[in-house]
């Protein structure tokens, strides 16, 4: 008892140097740095992908030499090609030159010139009295700018048809009545596709960042560990203070480091989504908005608790592991089977947000090692109570006591270890004995 309740001022100053001897360093700064230029690059992908579509459009010469076209044949044309006309942040992917009676020798001369990628001429058939199409482009005819103007000419053809019939398009797609709620009549609403995806994309984005923290900086830790215990270093600090603080002192001061590093990279990733409307405003000339559907204080809250936790749980156990190897090259054979557990939580979750109301994904989200990854997308899906969280989050605590204690007394056990593999039955012998 004596060793807890003197686990400070010791394990802090072990701390300090842990984390000052991993953040210092020039691969720290460089890769950090890297990373969060890397980060924030790849939340402009968007920007970079619009600018080259807008960049490109098709010229299209249309010489109109059929008789008694609908009015509106020019904009049904348009709108199947560039979309909806008066959305500003629609692209015009194809600029129509609309030439009734134009002269299809001239406007062929112009193609030829490079002045238009295209040219349609517009006939009536005289046996059946439907509109032909003749279309000149070196475009690849199985590329998407000729598909594109093919489903086109079909929409065409039809409101020159209905025209004939004595109806139109619009007519015949005018808006109807239709009521559409939710299944409960008290709920607020029902979701959005949009909604839907941008919260399995939250979902499966917020777990791979603690799979990935936990991988990362876990290891981190473990090495830490074995590198002091191979180069006798563990001996002298031994002297000086418990296991028990060298312990906590080493998973506080990685732990902090990777979190610094971590938190860093996520700050480019935020200020890279809040500044991708500007840059898209000044690089394309329109606006656009990236999609938080879920993003919301409770899942974010979620996020921050069952993320610590679970650090600091796999963490402890995976400097106990790295106590029982005296050189670096082994801790990763020797934390494997953590390893496996952890990617076992990442999978599990995974699979478990395409089946997020199974028995399986509810009890799973309360198992230690799985729960922060399974509650957590449970929570983004908004398929979990309050109190279901919270007994979730009590017992992920109550289990970081328990790591603390037993990876306290493999550590204790294991820094004494040295020159030999060390089996399971010796590790519970040495713990049995350890303070």
């Amino acid at each position: 008892m004596k060793g807890w309740r003197t686990l400070f001022p010791n394990a802090w100053h072990i701390a300090v140097r842990e984390y000052r001897a991993r953040a210092r360093t020039r691969s720290f700064v460089v890769g950090t740095g890297l990373l969060a230029l890397v980060a924030f690059a790849a939340t402009q992908l968007p920007v970079l992908i619009d600018y080259s579509i807008t960049t490109s459009q098709t010229r299209i010469a249309v010489v109109v030499e059929a008789a008694g076209m609908p009015s509106d044949s020019l904009s049904v044309l348009d709108g199947q090609l560039n979309g909806p006309a008066g959305d500003p942040n629609t692209h015009k992917a194809f600029v129509l030159s609309w030439l009734p009676g134009g002269d299809v020798a001239a406007t062929q001369k112009d193609l030829e010139k490079g002045k238009y990628d295209a040219l349609l001429i517009v006939a009536r058939d005289p046996a059946t009295n439907d509109l032909g199409f003749t279309l000149r482009t070196d475009t690849p005819q199985d590329g998407p700018a000729v598909s594109s103007i093919v489903d086109a000419l079909l929409s065409l053809e039809i409101d020159d048809r209905l025209f004939r019939a004595g109806t139109s398009t619009g007519a015949l797609t005018a808006p109807f009545a239709l009521t559409i709620g939710p299944t409960n009549a008290a709920s607020a609403g029902t979701n959005s596709i949009s909604h839907e995806v941008s919260t399995n994309l939250l979902s499966t984005g917020l777990i791979m960042l603690i799979f990935m923290a936990i991988i990362t900086y876990g290891q981190w830790v473990a090495m830490s560990v074995a590198e002091e215990k191979g180069s006798r270093v563990m001996e002298l600090m031994l002297n000086a203070t418990t296991p028990l603080q060298m312990l906590a002192g080493k998973v506080i001061g990685n732990g902090a480091a990777g979190l610094t590093q971590y938190g860093i990279i996520l700050a480019a990733v935020v200020g890279g989504l809040l500044a991708q409307g500007q840059i898209h405003k000044a690089v394309v000339g329109t606006s656009t908005g990236t999609p938080f559907g879920g993003m919301d204080p409770t899942v974010l809250a979620a996020f921050v608790v069952l993320f610590v936790l679970g650090f600091l749980m796999y963490s402890l156990l995976y400097a106990a592991l790295g106590s029982l190897v005296s050189r670096q090259e082994d801790v990763q054979s020797a934390a494997s089977p953590l390893t496996m557990l952890v990617m076992a939580g990442y999978f599990m979750s995974i699979l478990g947000l395409q089946a997020i109301d199974d028995s399986w994904v509810k009890i799973a989200s309360f198992v230690p090692f799985f729960s922060p990854y399974l509650m957590l997308a449970r929570v983004s899906a908004g398929h979990v109570e309050m109190w279901e969280f919270g007994l979730s989050a009590l017992v992920l605590l109550i289990s970081v006591g328990v790591a603390l204690f037993v990876a306290a007394r493999i550590y204790s056990a294991g820094v004494l270890l040295y020159g030999q593999r060390v089996s399971l039955r010796q590790v519970f012998l040495a713990a049995r004995v350890s303070r």
